[in-house]
């Protein structure tokens, strides 16, 4: 065979060999892996390590309602917090924040951590805040009511003891469509 011949039956040969390939990724389906792998919220101490800021203050008004598209039921409270105490961070004054919550039949709100309590007008809190903005207000990491001193010293400690405990991320999930 000539060098023309050899290199004509390479290139049909990868051509082919492309070809089969393209076509089993694609018709295969689609294959996605992922680790949900996020800070631990069971403790004060792993809420102000994480948090860029912690306060100690009262929510101010009303929360503004958003409702999640896909689900009216859950969305997003956005209260303001006059702060009182800031524990971590530089903010004074008020802050906007954005806080993820379940609806009730009642209309009132919910969430499912015990150290994410839905914020209520005229109610007192340690709050812990990231930058991350959210409808208009900084995002809630976790909130807790601090209605005596004996809750500021707790936040006043978390704080001082904050640290993040070792993250394993061993919670990955792969998952594959059905081909097409």
């Amino acid at each position: 065979m000539t060098k023309r011949t050899w290199v004509a039956a390479g290139a049909a040969a990868l051509t082919l060999g492309l070809s089969v390939t393209a076509y089993y990724v694609l018709a295969a389906g689609t294959v996605t892996t992922s680790a949900v792998c996020v800070p631990p919220t069971s403790k004060p101490e792993y809420l102000a390590a994480y948090a860029n800021t912690v306060v100690i203050g009262t929510i101010t008004d009303p929360a503004r309602y958003v409702p999640d598209a896909s689900d009216p039921n859950t969305g997003v409270a956005v209260s303001t917090l006059h702060i009182e105490k800031t524990l971590k961070g530089t903010a004074s004054g008020s802050l906007t924040v954005a806080q993820s919550v379940a609806r009730t039949s009642t209309g009132t709100y919910t969430t499912r951590e015990q150290l994410y309590q839905p914020l209520t007008q005229d109610g007192r809190y340690a709050v812990a805040v990231l930058d991350t903005m959210q409808e208009g207000g900084r995002w809630v990491w976790g909130a807790e009511a601090a209605t005596s001193p004996a809750g500021d010293d707790r936040w006043t400690a978390a704080v001082a003891n904050a640290h993040l405990p070792e993250i394993t991320c061993d919670d990955t999930i792969t998952e594959t469509t059905a081909p097409q």
